[in-house]
């Protein structure tokens, strides 16, 4: 029988990412996050890519224990690792996500088999909204995408004015999502959440004509 997972909340996912990348990299985090390195430098952790993962199974990526060696693999189906490099890292980041938050249930797993079983669970989708919060939160991270936030919006408001704040935020997350290297989607979601309200602060200085983010 599988174990129960813990709960998180929104703040304490920010924190255990913001954590986690501190604890890899240290306080200088470069931006786009690697995230391979990342999950290099997990102790007991490797990355590879399983041939069909996605087209077998149904599943683009899993943690699975050797049982011979012990060791945790970060499984990326092949072709996903290939063609789409934005989903890739977001898949990889989630990964991690369940290795960090869900370590007791993760541990069942050995095989596609094990991993989708775990999918059955009562609580999954839940645990899937964390990693994929952790995700996020590793990828750009708050204090990084909030500087970077707080560094375009002067430029693009000068040339746009003030008359259009969806422009504004479609052109934020469009370069954002560049240099953090995920998808436009991926940033539009990610500047709307708490606790940074990126969205929020951008309408609220265009409503107001600020020139800076309040």
């Amino acid at each position: 029988m599988l174990p129960e997972p813990p709960t998180y909340d929104a703040l304490e996912l920010e924190r255990v990412a913001r954590e986690f990348l501190g604890q890899h990299f240290g306080s200088d985090i470069i931006i786009p996050v690697d995230v391979d390195l990342l999950v290099e430098r997990v102790d007991g952790v490797d990355l590879d890519y399983w041939p069909g993962l996605r087209a077998n199974h149904r599943i683009e990526g899993m943690i699975a224990r050797d049982p011979k060696t012990g060791l945790l693999f970060v499984f990326i189906d092949d072709k996903l690792a290939d063609t789409k490099p934005t989903r890739y890292r977001m898949t990889v980041a989630e990964e991690l996500g369940h290795l960090v938050l869900h370590p007791k249930m993760i541990d069942q797993v050995q095989t596609p088999a094990d991993f989708k079983q775990l999918q059955q669970h009562y609580r999954w989708k839940q645990m899937e909204r964390n990693a994929k919060r952790f995700a996020a939160a590793i990828l750009m991270p708050g204090d990084a995408l909030t500087l970077q936030a707080e560094r375009l919006y002067p430029q693009l408001v000068k040339v746009a004015g003030y008359g259009n704040a969806p422009a504004i935020l479609g052109q934020i997350a469009v370069t954002l999502a560049k240099k953090f290297e995920v998808s436009t989607q991926t940033m539009e979601y990610r500047l709307d959440e708490w606790p940074m309200r990126l969205k929020a602060r951008v309408e609220e200085a265009v409503r107001n004509r600020l020139d800076f983010l309040g």
